[in-house]
């Protein structure tokens, strides 16, 4: 019976994939490209599959909501004076807030298409900073006592993790022809591509962040280092079972439950078509482990490109490719996301543009308007000893 099910939804996912509105995709794709498109297309696709399955969609809007939200962009952008009664309060910088309802939508969505989103320790931010605890000490064990006898006292020292919310915006432009049905699709389109993008910038701060604005894990100089042996230079250097063992036994057992490793696609691709010197692959099934594919991950985030000894593997697109291979070069990670703090406010802000340089053209010349889509939030690591990552030799 579970086969039959899995086998009905993958026929009616390519039913929806088929049968999609490819006119709204062919102009989302002129304004953010191919493969950003397609992959808003996806999430757009998902909100499509689970509507028919389940009556609803992680936006959690009705269709009424979706269209209302539609309209609201619609009026901002054509600032109508039929639509004032939509428009959302606007607040001291100009912008248009977006309806609450409609920012925590987008922000489900992103956690469903982001890896850092959906696994990252979440912490809601009601102001621009906030001050979390971290601890880079040694995990504790304490004593056991004799008769009448005194214990020790073990001085732990917690150090503090500040989240700095910083501005994140998305701009982009839209032409009229975009805009001129508010419907619950066009809502789908936009929230989609909203959340797509901050989820891919979150990605790239947490793990490739150099301090403008965040810190990722790459390059923390608290995150514990695993580096290859002495010749091994290149990224296809990794012994996937060898270095794979060393590098999870260098994590603080306590958090391996929570554990994955994350490579970039390229590199994965490599490493999962390992061979030993028999000829035979040195993963089972080549990485893939059915179990952990067939379980869908907590939050509804990114499914995993396969498992390294009983161990989920998510790619994430910011991480070194194996064009990339070179010594003295770190290129994965291993560990727990939930070591790392995301503070988020709930809350989006939207402006618009009728002249300036967007994509590289004037947008007035262009008859579109460019739109600017904003978010504030923050990330810092707040326990180190949970993550590892992995460099190859320097020579």
């Amino acid at each position: 019976m579970l086969k039959e099910l899995e086998q009905f939804k993958t026929e009616l996912a390519e039913d929806i994939k088929g049968h999609l509105d490819t006119a709204l995709h062919e102009k989302v794709k002129a304004l953010i490209g191919d493969e950003r498109a397609g992959m808003v297309r996806e999430a757009v696709e998902q909100l499509k599959l689970e509507r028919i399955l389940l009556g609803h969609d992680k936006t959690g809007l009705s269709d009424a909501q979706k269209t209302e939200f539609a309209k609201f962009v619609k009026t901002v952008v054509l600032q109508t004076k039929s639509g004032e009664a939509i428009i959302g309060d606007q607040d001291s910088r100009g912008g248009y807030l977006v309806p609450t309802e409609v920012a925590n939508a987008i922000l489900r969505i992103a956690a469903t298409v982001g890896v850092a989103v959906s696994q990252c320790a979440r912490w809601e931010m009601k102001g621009d900073e906030l001050d979390i605890p971290a601890y880079g000490g040694s995990f504790l064990e304490g004593e056991y006592l004799g008769v009448d006898a005194v214990g020790n006292v073990t001085g732990i020292t917690f150090k503090t993790a500040r989240l700095i919310a910083k501005s994140w915006q998305l701009a982009f432009v839209l032409g009229k022809d975009l805009l001129a049905e508010a419907t619950p699709a066009v809502a789908d389109w936009l929230m989609a591509l909203a959340a797509e993008a901050m989820s891919n910038m979150i990605d790239k701060q947490v793990f490739a962040g150099t301090g403008h604005p965040f810190v990722g894990i790459m390059a923390s100089k608290e995150v514990n280092t695993y580096s290859l042996g002495s010749g091994k230079t290149g990224f296809d250097s990794y012994k996937v079972i060898d270095d794979s063992s060393d590098v999870i036994a260098s994590v603080e057992e306590s958090t391996l439950d929570s554990a994955a490793f994350y490579f970039s696609r390229t590199v994965w691709a490599k490493l999962r078509a390992q061979k030993d010197d028999a000829g035979f692959y040195v993963l089972q099934l080549a990485g893939l482990n059915p179990q952990t594919l067939s379980v869908s991950p907590q939050n509804g985030g990114p499914k995993p490109a396969g498992s390294i000894l009983g161990f989920p593997v998510y790619t994430v697109r910011h991480l070194p490719a194996f064009s990339d291979s070179a010594a003295g070069t770190k290129f994965g990670v291993f560990g727990t996301l939930k070591a790392v703090g995301l503070g988020m406010k709930n809350e989006m802000e939207m402006d618009r543009f009728t002249s300036g340089t967007f994509g590289g053209k004037e947008v007035a010349l262009a008859r579109q308007i460019g739109m600017v889509m904003g978010n504030r939030h923050a990330a810092v690591i707040s326990l180190p000893q949970a993550l590892t990552a992995i460099k190859t030799a320097s020579s």
